[in-house]
């Protein structure tokens, strides 16, 4: 033995433990979620504009088989693009989108409910689909409204009386919900949906896609 000590039989050779170190930092970079890019090509919105409008003509003279049976809210697409220019980009105008997209998208499950016809609902599973795929673009642009449990926008903490000499700011105000509609026909939200995407949508990520806002 000459003194040394005697290596355990478990113990791995340096190679070979530097080969296992290796694996599982190779594992946890595929299993650690990659950030998402930003989406620009205005190809993409466009598809799902053409395929809303496409949804809204198929139905064009639905009569009986397209009332609802209950109320829906949904957000209203009238866009002031005097004020739309003034909002804040971070917290106001992230706000009318997320919280319309919201809206819709559940206006959308609620309707397939109380939608009967097969071809109908089909098309408002197609229609909630493409809602979900504009939900991952503006999430690729890390447009995201916090709910009350966070606050968006600059904010200080009002000093205590261990800091008298820091400047008082006042919090951060939640940003106020998106104007609504309330509507019994599935043509009105076919139409509320294409305009939602012409409108708000596009203003939004065509601003957050300028380069200087990149």
């Amino acid at each position: 033995m000459d003194g040394g000590v005697p290596l355990a039989h478990n113990t791995l050779p340096h190679p070979e433990l530097c080969a296992l170190l290796l694996l599982l930092l190779g594992l946890a970079a595929l299993t650690r979620p990659s950030p998402l890019h930003p989406i620009c090509d205005t190809r993409v919105m466009e598809k799902f504009i053409k395929e809303a409008r496409d949804t809204e003509n198929a139905v064009e003279g639905c009569t009986n088989s397209c009332n609802l049976s209950e109320v829906l809210t949904v957000p209203d697409t009238k866009v002031n693009f005097n004020e739309w220019k003034k909002m804040d980009v971070s917290l106001n105008r992230a706000a009318e989108v997320w919280g319309g997209q919201a809206l819709l998208s559940a206006a959308v499950l609620r309707a397939r409910a109380l939608v009967p016809n097969p071809s109908l609902n089909q098309q408002l599973g197609r229609m909630y689909s493409n809602l979900r795929s504009i939900t991952q673009i503006l999430r690729s642009h890390d447009t995201q409204v916090r709910g009350t449990g966070g606050r968006t926008g600059r904010e200080r903490v009002p000093p205590s009386n261990h800091s008298p000499h820091l400047p008082q700011v006042e919090p951060a105000l939640p940003p106020a919900p998106p104007p609504t509609l309330s509507i019994r026909t599935l043509a009105k939200l076919l139409s509320v949906h294409s305009n939602f995407l012409r409108g708000r949508v596009t203003l939004f990520l065509t601003d957050a896609c300028r380069p200087d806002t990149r």
